[in-house]
């Protein structure tokens, strides 16, 4: 599994329990599949710009916040 996608999945994990968020609800306010945000968390995808500006508008955080430790 790539390191770099685990991080990043990590990330997107840590910033919804922080909101005490649900996969369903961050999929909602994202508008993603509540399976892609399992597979997102898990380091089993890889995603588009557009889906990074979904998740960062969703979990109201800077893309740096998500990035973090990927680079």
């Amino acid at each position: 599994m790539d390191p770099v996608l685990r991080r990043f999945g990590a990330n997107v994990r840590e910033a919804r329990l922080a909101k005490g968020w649900t996969q369903e609800t961050l999929g909602k306010r994202a508008g993603l599949a509540t399976v892609q945000i399992s597979r997102i968390e898990r380091g089993r995808r890889e995603i588009r710009i557009k889906t990074l500006l979904k998740l960062v508008r969703a979990l109201d955080v800077p893309p740096g916040k998500l990035l973090e430790g990927t680079f």
